[in-house]
């Protein structure tokens, strides 16, 4: 079976995250910021807690514009949507979707947690990257 999409997390570099994701249809190639939240953090709930009818968004801050990555879990099916804003802070900015896949859990989760072990199992300097997930949570993945 192919692999319905790719996620890739770089080597940060003075707070900032290369995130690349591709699918056959849409690549996304951007940069997150640690200052507003951790979206690695976040990335860890959605992929670990992800409850039945629910949805999780984790927001990857640019300054001022921002991406979001919201999962949906309805039975077998995850869902994951991509949108962005162009201003995090105003209210007004109106959200534009970019991109949907639908999957199951080892389909869309599961490259998603792959991607956390490998970005946790190597050591980031705290002024690039203050964020460190808990090595228990990094063994559960």
């Amino acid at each position: 079976m192919a692999k319905l999409f790719t996620i890739v997390l770089g080597n940060p570099e003075h707070g900032w995250l290369p995130v690349d994701f591709q699918s056959k249809e849409f690549l996304l190639d951007f940069a997150a910021s640690d200052v507003l939240n951790d979206p690695t953090e976040e990335l860890y709930n959605v992929v670990t807690k992800l409850g039945e009818k629910e949805t999780r968004r984790i927001t990857w801050w640019l300054e001022p514009a921002a991406y979001f990555f919201d999962f949906e879990k309805n039975g077998q099916t995850i869902t994951l949507v991509i949108s962005e804003t162009n201003d995090l802070n105003n209210k007004n900015c109106e959200e534009k979707k970019l991109f949907r896949i639908e999957g199951n859990e080892k389909e869309i989760l599961q490259p998603f947690r792959a991607v956390l072990k490998q970005f946790f199992s190597q050591t980031h300097d705290e002024k690039h990257w203050p964020y460190q997930l808990d090595k228990n949570k990094i063994s559960s993945l």
